[in-house]
């Protein structure tokens, strides 16, 4: 019996005598108080454990799964999301905290491609960041309304001017889900657009390489987040996405980025949507394919319309992380009135990323892959912009990732980037690092 409990006790025991209480009433009333802190120590006790599991984060006990993002987990990905980001469709508390992050190193040899020989000699230096942190807070309202929100800081966080390092913190997705059925689901809000492998799930643990697939950053825009409504959902070997969002802004468009930099924020001022839709289907156990399509107009600079398609492939068992996608994107209608003179009207682009676990035969929750992983990409396929060599290339990269826990990965690798032999630009070589986490 604690201090606390010792003294209300003794305080109902003088009251009583005061009030003139007989002995049998004392003795019930110190019963029934008696219950009543065994009650409350019991409930004080559930909600500690609660507590505690979310500030532990994803659970350790080994999963049927052997995809890298699932490695270690009881837990499974909630509508494609990566492993923490689902965490509070699966937590036994009301609220629920998760997070990843990424510290990275870079080290050019011999980086040269800037016009401005000062830029150039900073480049060359190694570069080390923080590179992402990324909690998540999820609130479940009851057994079917979910709110979820991620808030990333970039480069260390926010600046309060963006004159020497490029630095933000913004909410990269925040939304609420209406859970009626497993074949049906609506999600509204700020939400992540599903597009591709990596745009729904970029958590570090996902995918092999330092950093993410160039591919899925210049063509697919990822991260891609905006205002918009989806439904969602999955039956037997299927699972879908289908939805309306805001679309990017052309009249940003910026040369070797396609529709990157016309990403809107959270508050936006546009009456321009892009409709979307995903679909993917699991083979066989670690196999899954799929494909997402969209289609948007812009109408800050005329009437342009944006068309992009996708299919992906990615096969996780036997050791192997195998990870496949081809794009292509094209503007149309009044696409002329943004800068066609280094902006193309055509983009494409494919990777293969290849990995396998060494110690795949080893009874070790450990893993170390050695990976390898091609990319090209060609930000002007239709041949029309003044400096269109300059945006076409292929990027080649080996390395190793180390799971030395099935929420850390340690990855290593070298890195060159081989441009066209007509591109004014000499290749670019360097080694590259990355410590990740999620929680």
């Amino acid at each position: 019996m604690n201090n606390i409990t010792k003294i209300t006790l003794s305080m109902v025991a003088v009251s009583s005598l005061v009030l003139g209480a007989t002995s049998e009433e004392l003795e019930a009333q110190l019963k029934a108080l008696q219950t009543e802190f065994s009650n409350f120590k019991k409930e004080q006790t559930a909600t500690n454990e609660a507590l505690v599991e979310e500030v532990a984060g994803v659970d350790n006990e080994e999963s049927e799964t052997s995809s890298t993002s699932m490695i270690g987990s009881k837990y499974e990905s909630v509508s494609d999301l990566g492993l923490a980001a689902s965490k509070v469709y699966h937590s036994n508390s009301t609220v629920s905290i998760g997070g990843y992050g990424e510290y990275t190193f870079r080290k050019y040899s011999d980086y040269k491609n800037n016009a401005n020989t000062a830029t150039n000699a900073t480049l060359n230096k190694a570069t080390t960041n923080v590179a992402r942190f990324v909690p998540y807070f999820g609130f479940k309202f009851n057994d079917w309304i979910v709110m979820n929100t991620e808030i990333e800081f970039e480069d260390g966080g926010a600046r309060s001017d963006d004159t020497k390092n490029y630095k933000y913190a913004i909410v990269e997705f925040s939304y609420l889900d209406f859970l009626f059925d497993e074949k049906y689901n609506l999600r509204v809000g700020h939400v992540l657009v599903p597009f591709g492998n990596i745009n729904l799930n970029h958590e570090p643990t996902s995918f092999l390489t330092a950093q993410r697939p160039l591919v899925e950053s210049y063509i697919i825009p990822s991260t891609w987040h905006t205002n918009g409504a989806l439904v969602y959902g999955k039956k037997d070997k299927w699972n879908y996405y289908a939805g309306v969002v805001t679309s990017p802004d052309a009249s940003n468009f910026t040369e070797g980025r396609y529709m990157q930099q016309g990403r809107l924020g959270a508050k936006q001022y546009t009456d321009d949507l892009t409709y979307v839709a995903r679909v993917g289907y699991n083979v066989m156990p670690g196999l899954d394919v799929g494909g997402s399509f969209s289609y948007g107009e812009s109408s800050n600079v005329g009437d342009v319309t944006m068309t992009m398609g996708e299919v992906h492939a990615t096969y996780k068992n036997n050791g192997f992380d195998i990870q496949a996608l081809a794009v292509a994107g094209q503007l149309g209608g009044d696409y002329q009135n943004v800068n066609t003179e280094t902006l193309s009207k055509e983009v494409d682009g494919q990777y293969l990323t290849v990995g396998y676990d060494v110690l795949n035969t080893v009874k070790t929750s450990q893993k170390l892959f050695a990976v390898a992983e091609i990319e090209r990409l060609n930000m002007d396929a239709s041949d029309e912009t003044a400096i269109m060599d300059n945006n076409k290339f292929f990027e080649y990269t080996a390395g190793i990732a180390y799971y030395p826990d099935p929420k850390v990965v340690v990855k290593a690798e070298y890195n060159l980037k081989d441009y066209n032999k007509l591109s004014s630009l000499a290749d670019e070589e360097a080694i590259q690092a990355t410590l990740g986490f999620i929680f």
